[in-house]
Protein backbone atom coordinates (compact mmCIF):
# COMPACT_ATOMS: atom_id res chain seq x y z
CA UNK A 1 0.00 0.00 0.00
CA UNK A 2 1.57 3.46 -0.90
CA UNK A 3 2.20 5.79 1.63
CA UNK A 4 0.24 8.41 2.55
CA UNK A 5 0.70 12.30 1.58
CA UNK A 6 1.09 14.76 4.30
CA UNK A 7 0.88 18.18 2.61
CA UNK A 8 -2.37 19.99 3.92
CA UNK A 9 -4.58 21.54 1.57
CA UNK A 10 -5.44 25.17 2.44
CA UNK A 11 -9.03 24.95 3.26
CA UNK A 12 -7.88 21.20 5.33
CA UNK A 13 -7.57 17.56 4.75
CA UNK A 14 -4.34 16.39 2.98
CA UNK A 15 -3.90 16.00 -0.71
CA UNK A 16 -4.96 12.41 -1.79
CA UNK A 17 -3.69 10.64 -5.45
CA UNK A 18 -6.42 9.59 -7.62
CA UNK A 19 -7.63 5.71 -7.45
CA UNK A 20 -6.02 4.77 -10.07
CA UNK A 21 -2.52 6.30 -9.21
CA UNK A 22 -3.05 4.35 -5.91
CA UNK A 23 -4.12 1.11 -7.87
CA UNK A 24 -0.87 1.70 -10.51
CA UNK A 25 1.39 2.03 -7.14
CA UNK A 26 0.04 -1.27 -5.13
CA UNK A 27 0.37 -3.28 -8.71
CA UNK A 28 3.74 -1.84 -9.31
CA UNK A 29 5.03 -2.73 -5.18
CA UNK A 30 4.52 -6.53 -6.13
CA UNK A 31 6.29 -6.71 -9.00
CA UNK A 32 9.57 -7.65 -9.84
CA UNK A 33 12.53 -4.93 -10.05
CA UNK A 34 12.93 -6.08 -13.99
CA UNK A 35 9.35 -5.66 -15.01
CA UNK A 36 9.02 -2.12 -12.85
CA UNK A 37 12.03 -1.01 -14.49
CA UNK A 38 10.32 -1.94 -18.38
CA UNK A 39 7.17 -0.66 -17.32
CA UNK A 40 9.12 2.86 -15.96
CA UNK A 41 10.45 2.74 -20.12
CA UNK A 42 7.33 2.78 -21.81
CA UNK A 43 6.53 6.43 -22.89
CA UNK A 44 3.33 5.55 -24.58
CA UNK A 45 0.26 6.32 -22.31
CA UNK A 46 -1.70 3.57 -24.63
CA UNK A 47 0.19 0.97 -23.87
CA UNK A 48 -1.63 -0.81 -21.00
CA UNK A 49 1.85 -1.48 -19.07
CA UNK A 50 2.41 2.00 -19.08
CA UNK A 51 3.34 3.66 -15.81
CA UNK A 52 1.88 7.23 -14.98
CA UNK A 53 4.98 9.81 -13.94
CA UNK A 54 2.87 9.87 -9.70
CA UNK A 55 3.28 6.06 -9.92
CA UNK A 56 7.29 6.12 -11.17
CA UNK A 57 7.81 9.16 -8.80
CA UNK A 58 6.31 7.80 -5.47
CA UNK A 59 8.75 4.48 -6.30
CA UNK A 60 11.75 6.84 -6.58
CA UNK A 61 11.05 8.82 -3.38
CA UNK A 62 10.31 5.41 -1.43
CA UNK A 63 13.45 3.93 -2.73
CA UNK A 64 15.20 7.34 -1.76
CA UNK A 65 13.55 7.36 1.70
CA UNK A 66 14.42 3.55 2.14
CA UNK A 67 18.71 4.58 0.91
CA UNK A 68 18.33 2.27 -2.23
CA UNK A 69 20.52 4.28 -3.98
CA UNK A 70 20.72 1.15 -6.64
CA UNK A 71 17.01 1.10 -7.19
CA UNK A 72 16.52 5.32 -7.05
CA UNK A 73 19.26 5.39 -9.54
CA UNK A 74 17.78 2.74 -12.05
CA UNK A 75 14.43 4.56 -11.91
CA UNK A 76 15.90 7.95 -12.10
CA UNK A 77 17.11 7.68 -15.66
CA UNK A 78 13.43 6.96 -17.42
CA UNK A 79 11.85 9.36 -14.78
CA UNK A 80 13.99 12.11 -15.83
CA UNK A 81 14.23 10.79 -19.62
CA UNK A 82 10.38 11.81 -20.01
CA UNK A 83 10.87 14.48 -18.26
CA UNK A 84 13.15 15.98 -20.88
CA UNK A 85 10.99 14.73 -23.81
CA UNK A 86 8.39 16.98 -22.51
CA UNK A 87 10.45 20.00 -22.28
CA UNK A 88 11.65 19.23 -25.10
CA UNK A 89 8.14 19.43 -26.73
CA UNK A 90 7.12 22.51 -24.32
CA UNK A 91 10.62 24.64 -25.18
CA UNK A 92 11.43 23.13 -28.40
CA UNK A 93 15.55 24.72 -29.68
CA UNK A 94 14.64 28.07 -31.21
CA UNK A 95 11.43 28.84 -29.83
CA UNK A 96 13.50 30.82 -27.22
CA UNK A 97 17.15 32.24 -26.82
CA UNK A 98 18.94 29.52 -24.58
CA UNK A 99 16.18 26.57 -24.98
CA UNK A 100 18.28 24.08 -23.86
CA UNK A 101 19.38 26.35 -21.02
CA UNK A 102 16.03 26.88 -19.53
CA UNK A 103 15.26 23.27 -19.94
CA UNK A 104 18.22 22.62 -17.86
CA UNK A 105 17.45 24.88 -15.10
CA UNK A 106 13.85 23.65 -15.01
CA UNK A 107 15.39 20.65 -14.68
CA UNK A 108 17.87 21.22 -11.97
CA UNK A 109 14.91 23.22 -9.88
CA UNK A 110 13.52 19.74 -9.97
CA UNK A 111 16.26 18.05 -8.59
CA UNK A 112 16.61 20.22 -6.22
CA UNK A 113 13.24 19.43 -4.70
CA UNK A 114 13.53 16.34 -5.08
CA UNK A 115 17.07 16.22 -3.13
CA UNK A 116 14.99 17.73 -0.02
CA UNK A 117 13.23 14.31 0.17
CA UNK A 118 14.35 12.15 3.57
CA UNK A 119 15.94 15.80 4.93
CA UNK A 120 15.18 17.91 7.51
CA UNK A 121 14.28 20.46 4.48
CA UNK A 122 11.74 17.83 3.40
CA UNK A 123 8.25 20.01 3.47
CA UNK A 124 6.17 17.58 1.47
CA UNK A 125 6.84 20.00 -1.53
CA UNK A 126 6.82 17.39 -3.87
CA UNK A 127 3.43 15.74 -2.69
CA UNK A 128 1.37 17.74 -4.89
CA UNK A 129 3.70 15.54 -8.02
CA UNK A 130 2.01 12.75 -6.54
CA UNK A 131 -1.50 14.03 -7.14
CA UNK A 132 -0.87 15.54 -10.67
CA UNK A 133 2.29 15.13 -12.53
CA UNK A 134 1.61 16.73 -14.97
CA UNK A 135 0.01 19.95 -13.41
CA UNK A 136 2.89 20.64 -11.01
CA UNK A 137 5.50 20.36 -13.61
CA UNK A 138 3.89 22.76 -16.05
CA UNK A 139 3.73 24.99 -12.89
CA UNK A 140 7.40 24.72 -12.12
CA UNK A 141 7.95 25.27 -16.11
CA UNK A 142 5.92 28.30 -15.90
CA UNK A 143 7.67 29.54 -13.16
CA UNK A 144 11.41 29.43 -14.41
CA UNK A 145 9.62 31.06 -17.80
CA UNK A 146 8.38 33.91 -16.14
CA UNK A 147 11.87 34.23 -14.25
CA UNK A 148 14.21 34.68 -17.56
CA UNK A 149 11.11 36.36 -19.44
CA UNK A 150 12.16 38.81 -15.80
CA UNK A 151 15.70 38.82 -16.73
CA UNK A 152 15.51 39.77 -20.23
CA UNK A 153 13.22 43.14 -18.99
CA UNK A 154 15.90 44.28 -16.19
CA UNK A 155 17.53 46.70 -17.48
CA UNK A 156 21.15 48.16 -16.17
CA UNK A 157 23.38 51.05 -17.67
CA UNK A 158 25.89 51.08 -15.42
CA UNK A 159 29.24 51.43 -17.80
CA UNK A 160 29.49 55.25 -17.75
CA UNK A 161 28.50 55.93 -14.42
CA UNK A 162 30.97 57.61 -11.13
CA UNK A 163 30.87 57.08 -7.43
CA UNK A 164 30.57 59.88 -5.22
CA UNK A 165 34.54 60.62 -5.94
CA UNK A 166 33.59 61.41 -9.14
CA UNK A 167 35.66 57.62 -10.22
CA UNK A 168 34.52 54.29 -12.22
CA UNK A 169 32.33 52.23 -10.44
CA UNK A 170 34.35 49.27 -9.33
CA UNK A 171 33.84 45.46 -10.21
CA UNK A 172 31.77 44.86 -6.73
CA UNK A 173 29.64 47.73 -7.10
CA UNK A 174 29.05 46.78 -10.55
CA UNK A 175 27.65 43.70 -9.72
CA UNK A 176 25.75 45.16 -6.56
CA UNK A 177 23.83 47.44 -9.43
CA UNK A 178 23.13 44.47 -11.22
CA UNK A 179 22.01 42.18 -8.70
CA UNK A 180 19.97 45.35 -7.66
CA UNK A 181 18.48 46.10 -10.58
CA UNK A 182 17.03 42.62 -11.34
CA UNK A 183 15.30 42.27 -7.87
CA UNK A 184 14.13 46.36 -8.09
CA UNK A 185 14.09 46.90 -11.85
CA UNK A 186 11.57 49.84 -11.69
CA UNK A 187 13.89 51.82 -9.06
CA UNK A 188 16.81 54.29 -10.21
CA UNK A 189 19.40 55.69 -8.19
CA UNK A 190 22.44 58.45 -8.76
CA UNK A 191 24.44 54.80 -10.81
CA UNK A 192 21.35 52.92 -11.86
CA UNK A 193 19.62 53.72 -14.92
CA UNK A 194 17.52 51.20 -17.45
CA UNK A 195 18.68 49.13 -20.36
CA UNK A 196 18.31 45.87 -21.49
CA UNK A 197 20.48 43.51 -19.90
CA UNK A 198 19.22 40.48 -21.33
CA UNK A 199 21.24 40.97 -24.29
CA UNK A 200 24.29 41.17 -22.16
CA UNK A 201 23.27 38.28 -20.45
CA UNK A 202 23.52 35.88 -23.91
CA UNK A 203 27.53 37.06 -24.56
CA UNK A 204 28.67 35.34 -21.24
CA UNK A 205 29.67 31.73 -21.42
CA UNK A 206 27.36 28.78 -20.05
CA UNK A 207 29.49 29.02 -17.04
CA UNK A 208 29.62 32.96 -16.21
CA UNK A 209 25.39 32.76 -17.19
CA UNK A 210 24.99 30.48 -14.45
CA UNK A 211 27.10 31.97 -11.96
CA UNK A 212 25.58 35.31 -11.96
CA UNK A 213 21.93 33.36 -12.17
CA UNK A 214 22.66 31.76 -8.69
CA UNK A 215 24.78 34.17 -7.17
CA UNK A 216 23.13 37.57 -8.30
CA UNK A 217 19.40 36.94 -9.27
CA UNK A 218 18.41 33.69 -7.55
CA UNK A 219 20.99 34.71 -4.86
CA UNK A 220 22.35 31.59 -3.33
CA UNK A 221 24.85 32.11 -0.51
CA UNK A 222 28.47 31.35 -2.61
CA UNK A 223 29.16 28.77 0.17
CA UNK A 224 28.54 27.75 3.15
CA UNK A 225 29.63 25.68 6.03
CA UNK A 226 26.26 23.98 6.80
CA UNK A 227 26.57 20.57 4.65
CA UNK A 228 22.69 20.25 3.81
CA UNK A 229 22.37 24.35 2.70
CA UNK A 230 22.27 24.41 -1.02
CA UNK A 231 24.83 26.94 -2.40
CA UNK A 232 25.70 28.35 -5.21
CA UNK A 233 29.45 26.16 -4.68
CA UNK A 234 27.65 22.91 -4.54
CA UNK A 235 24.98 23.42 -7.47
CA UNK A 236 27.81 24.38 -9.96
CA UNK A 237 30.51 22.35 -8.61
CA UNK A 238 33.47 24.91 -8.03
CA UNK A 239 34.67 26.62 -5.05
CA UNK A 240 34.28 30.10 -3.98
CA UNK A 241 37.44 31.34 -5.62
CA UNK A 242 36.34 29.78 -8.87
CA UNK A 243 33.27 31.73 -8.24
CA UNK A 244 34.95 34.71 -7.30
CA UNK A 245 36.75 34.78 -10.60
CA UNK A 246 33.65 34.39 -12.38
CA UNK A 247 32.11 36.99 -11.14
CA UNK A 248 34.82 39.39 -11.10
CA UNK A 249 35.12 38.58 -15.08
CA UNK A 250 31.30 39.29 -15.86
CA UNK A 251 31.96 42.51 -13.99
CA UNK A 252 34.84 43.60 -16.31
CA UNK A 253 32.62 42.09 -19.27
CA UNK A 254 29.78 44.45 -18.03
CA UNK A 255 31.41 47.61 -17.84
CA UNK A 256 33.00 46.86 -21.45
CA UNK A 257 30.35 45.94 -22.86
CA UNK A 258 27.87 49.13 -21.75
CA UNK A 259 30.86 51.43 -22.87
CA UNK A 260 30.57 49.99 -26.37
CA UNK A 261 26.56 50.13 -26.51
Amino acid sequence: MARPLNKMKEGGGSYTRRPEIEACIDEALTQSPETVLRRAAIRNIRDPEYMPMECLLHLMREARLRQDKHTEGKLYLPFMARCEARLKKAIPDGGRADAAGIREEIMQDFNLLFARIGTNNDATVIDYYEVNFNHAFQTLRFKRLRKDDSRRKVIVDIGGELDEDGKPLDDESVLAKLSQAVHKPTQQDTYVYLTQIGKFLTTLSPEDRETVRLVLIERYTIQSDDPDEVTAAKLLGVGRRAINKRLAKVARLLKKFQEES
